[in-house]
């Protein structure tokens, strides 16, 4: 299972003076002290066999996957070339000056096949999401869920008809997955609603004409630990709405298995606003710090709801003339409750041309209403300000995402292929973070520590029990 990498001998001497030549700050240096990789070896144990000729080395491949992410690499063949002289690059992987470097193929098998059965992109990103939790950086008070527009690999003008695939010559991975995923029925995606075809090459991404010009594209959903900026989960999904607010429900529910972890509050943008993500996220222990969608302002210079008094107790609304609008109807599928006035109090009214043009003046109060109702007074208080000043951390973590680490462009096809870019890209980053130097000693942080899930005692005090924010550090030392 093991490949060639540097152990006795000339070799041992010639990774030494690598070593020597390698600055002592050099950023690989420091990632490579933060860089935890027994879980990924535990994973990957049951795909290789010892028997026959060694294989390369699992370790040597996902560090070339690393560095590619680092630097902005999007190439394989580019990686492999620089690999072969960049010392700093071999070094990281263990490759004495004499070892060969692996060909740039074997990075599509073993992605496509045991990396992607072992889960290896997951199983690297949790590990340094518990380095982070294991070092105190995550406050697990605040956190921010935002999803940010990726392009697939993918040309706008291959596309067709979703029935038309199956016949398709020769199709290739990612359209035989994306069969397999959709089952015998083969439906129609959702997107535009002038525009019913899908790609010929990667049919799992989504139409979409944000921001700009229309292409295919998926959606990077990220939940980020504020202020620190330590991605906790990332999601891959088509870049639509509704998938992206399932993807945050998704996030936050696999974030407090895997890690216990549970923010106070948990802020967003307007898209997540809706009544049903409001009251998953109360249900979840948090208080949302999301702007409602609210259509109640939109009558047309009419009086709006708000000009409505509801009464709990007899469950009806009272009208500015002191009439109740009592309950009418209940529509369980979308969890809306309809409120209507007797129509001989409409035709009598005051008010009747500044309240309606119908018959009668009707009402309509969600389920969850009343987080509806705490998500409206939360807006109002200086702790809402600050969550979104905070929330700017996962504005961040997508500027520094296509900005430094190339994910403007998808290069690997798939939703699957999608959520392995992703969750590299988001360990690379929490790396980034490990390998700064420590605030109060300013020296780089060694050994592992790695607990089994967020506890008080895994956090710093501080931050738990006595509400304090951790002053954001720089992004990059």
């Amino acid at each position: 299972m093991m490949g060639p990498t540097c152990r006795g001998g000339r070799e041992v001497t010639s990774c030494r003076t690598i070593e020597a030549m390698l600055p002592t700050d050099h950023l690989l240096r420091r990632i490579d002290r933060c860089l935890e990789t027994s879980e990924l070896r535990r994973a990957l144990a049951g795909h290789y066999s010892t028997r026959g000729r060694p294989s390369i080395d699992p370790e040597l491949l996902v560090r070339m996957t690393l560095i590619g992410r680092i630097y902005a690499i999007p190439s394989e063949r580019r990686l492999c070339e620089e690999l072969r002289y960049n010392l700093a690059y071999r070094w990281f992987c263990r490759l004495a000056p004499g070892d060969k470097v692996p060909h740039h193929s074997t990075f599509s098998k073993n992605r496509h096949g045991r990396f992607r059965d072992a889960g290896v992109s997951r199983t690297l990103f949790e590990s340094t999401v518990r380095r982070c939790i294991g070092e105190g950086l995550v406050g697990g008070k605040d956190a921010a869920i935002d999803a940010s527009f990726i392009e697939a690999d993918a040309c706008w003008q291959r596309k067709t008809i979703p029935g038309y695939l199956p016949y398709v010559a020769n199709a290739g991975r990612p359209v035989r997955e994306w069969l397999s995923d959709q089952g015998s029925v083969v439906t129609k995606p959702g997107g535009s609603k002038d525009f019913d075809g899908v790609s010929r090459t990667d049919p799992a991404a989504a139409w979409s004409a944000r921001p700009g010009r229309a292409r295919f594209g998926y959606a990077l959903n990220a939940l980020v630990d504020t202020p620190s900026g330590v991605a906790l989960d990332i999601e891959a999904t088509p870049a639509r709405f509704a998938e992206e607010v399932n993807a945050g429900r998704v996030m936050l529910g696999r974030s407090a298995d895997r890690f216990d972890y549970h923010p106070k509050r948990v802020a967003a943008d307007k898209a997540y606003g809706s009544a049903n993500f409001l009251g998953f996220v109360r249900d979840h222990g948090a208080i949302p710090h999301i702007p409602v969608i609210d259509r109640t302002q939109q009558t047309k210079d009419k009086l709006p709801r708000t000009a409505f008094s509801y009464d709990r107790d007899t469950d009806s609304f009272i009208c500015p003339t002191g009439k109740p609008l009592p309950h009418h109807a209940f529509h369980p599928p979308t969890g809306v409750h309809r409120y209507a006035a007797d129509a001989r109090d409409c035709e009598t009214c005051v008010l009747r041309k500044k309240c309606t043009t119908a018959r009668r003046r009707t009402l309509v109060r969600l389920d969850d209403e009343d987080v509806r109702d705490l998500a409206r007074a939360e807006v109002e208080t200086g702790i809402y300000k600050r969550s979104m000043r905070l929330r700017r951390g996962v504005e961040r973590f997508f500027a520094d995402a296509k900005g430094k680490h190339g994910m403007r462009r998808l290069h690997l096809r798939g939703i699957r292929g999608a959520e392995e870019e992703f969750l590299i890209g988001a360990a690379v980053m929490n790396l980034m973070i490990l390998a700064r130097p420590h605030p109060l000693t300013g020296k780089p942080r060694r050994g592992a520590c790695v607990p089994a899930a967020l506890t008080p005692a895994a956090i710093s005090a501080r931050s738990i029990e006595h509400d304090v924010i951790v002053p954001p550090a720089r992004r990059y030392a």
